[in-house]
C-alpha cells in the first residue's frame, strides 16, 4: 500500500490475489511454527513425566523388602517407562502421531476400550469438581453423589 518502489496511484487488479496469497501462506507458516513448538514442549513434559514415574516407582519399590517378585516387576516397569520416556523425546511429532495410528488401526478394540476408559475418567474428574457451590441449597442428593 505505502510501497516506496510503486508508483503512486491504483495498484493493478493481479498484484492483490498474489498478495493475499503470500499473506495467508506466511500466516500458514506462523502457525505451523507455533503449533510445532507447542508439541514440542508438550512432548518434552511427557517425556520428562514418564522419567519421574519411573524414579517414583524405583524409590517405593525399594521399600519391598522380602518381595523379590514384586520388587523386580516394579524395576522392569521402570525401566520401561525409562525407555519409553527416551523414545517419547528421541522421536519427532510425526513419527510418533504416525506410530499412534498405526497402532489404533491395527488394534480398534483396544482403541476404543482405551478412549471409553479415558472419557469415562475425564467425566469423573469433571463431574467431582465443586458440585456443592452449583447446587441449589437444600437439593436432595442421592449417596453415590448424584441428584434424584
Amino acid at each position: 500500500m505505502n510501497d516506496p518502489t510503486r508508483p503512486a496511484g491504483r495498484q493493478s487488479a493481479a498484484d492483490g490475489p498474489m498478495q493475499a496469497a503470500r499473506l495467508s501462506a506466511s500466516l500458514a507458516d506462523a502457525l505451523r511454527d507455533q503449533a510445532g513448538g507447542y508439541a514440542d514442549r508438550r512432548k518434552t513434559e511427557a517425556a520428562g513425566f514418564f522419567s519421574e514415574l519411573a524414579r517414583a516407582l524405583r524409590s517405593g519399590g525399594g521399600e519391598l523388602h522380602g518381595q523379590t517378585q514384586a520388587k523386580s516387576f516394579v524395576h522392569t516397569v521402570a525401566d520401561n517407562l525409562d525407555a519409553l520416556s527416551g523414545r517419547v523425546a528421541g522421536r519427532g511429532w510425526r513419527e510418533l502421531y504416525r506410530d499412534a495410528e498405526t497402532l489404533s488401526r491395527s488394534n480398534p478394540v483396544a482403541t476404543a476400550l482405551v478412549v471409553g476408559a479415558l472419557g469415562y475418567g475425564a467425566f469423573h474428574v469433571m463431574r467431582a469438581g465443586n458440585v456443592e457451590a452449583r447446587k441449589p441449597p437444600g437439593e436432595p442428593r442421592q449417596a453415590w453423589g448424584g441428584y434424584p
